[in-house]
């Protein structure tokens, strides 16, 4: 990283920890890139790949109709909780709605679906050691029972994913299809040049703003993992996200 980099970590209003990764020559840095955090909806991500990877399997069909009643309903973000109950929607479905509008029901019906000890199993192999599902979405945390993770474990994730380590070719360019499709695009893309593709997903508590994601360009992407907390005033946080986000890119750039 450059002295402008390192000045905008230490400036962010509010605690970070971030990494970085280029795809190509595997060159990265991190920082406070290994303490774990609240993981918000980034989580979504590894259930999305653990869902991709069950129907790869063929324990999943992902054109299977799942019926989402009452009982799941949640709040938080999403629409599933708007419809009517018993409306029927396909695995794939839900795997879109986890991600691109970061549903709750969404996520906590896949969740369902999922074999058990799946998502423990996959942050293992992986070495994703600071991150945890220990609750459902929408319920409350309580101690040992909350959802963590690390910018260094989500940059592992998305790494692995991008050069096809995790799922066939067709299965990741499907969950990159899905993550290209997020539609909360106001943290790493929102400065970028706009024809650039962001596949990312964020998250969002109270005091916490996260964005996490690869930035596709030809024999140039890199992953770029922001996670903060206890921070200050939304906007004031996602401006210096953008930012930051701008400033990683020029120095990728070698600008």
């Amino acid at each position: 990283m450059n002295s402008q980099i390192l000045t905008q970590l230490r400036q962010l209003p509010g605690e970070i920890s971030a990494y970085y990764q280029d795809l190509h020559t595997g060159r990265c840095w991190g920082w406070n890139a290994e303490t774990d955090f609240p993981a918000a909806s980034v989580i979504k991500v590894p259930i999305l790949l653990v869902t991709l990877q069950s129907a790869q399997a063929g324990l999943i069909h992902l054109d299977q109709k799942v019926r989402v009643e009452l009982r799941h309903h949640v709040g938080g973000a999403g629409v599933l909780f708007e419809l009517h109950d018993g409306v029927e929607v396909t695995v794939l479905d839900l795997c879109r709605l986890m991600i691109v509008v970061s549903d709750n029901v969404a996520s906590n019906v896949l969740l369902d679906l999922l074999p058990d000890g799946a998502l423990p199993t996959f942050f293992s192999q992986l070495g994703m050691h600071r991150s945890v599902l220990g609750r459902r979405f929408m319920d409350q945390p309580r101690p040992g029972h909350d959802n963590r993770t690390s910018a260094y474990d989500m940059g592992l994730c998305l790494a692995a994913l991008s050069r096809g380590e995790l799922l066939d070719r067709s299965y990741t360019n499907q969950a990159l299809s899905i993550m290209r499709r997020q539609q909360f695009r106001e943290k790493i893309p929102l400065m970028l040049p706009p024809e650039l593709s962001v596949a990312h997903k964020t998250g969002e508590l109270d005091g916490v703003r996260h964005d996490v994601g690869i930035v596709e360009m030809r024999e140039q992407s890199y992953v770029l993992s922001l996670l903060t907390q206890r921070g200050g005033p939304t906007w004031d946080v996602d401006r210096a996200l953008a930012e930051l986000s701008l400033s990683v890119y020029h120095w990728h750039l070698g600008d």
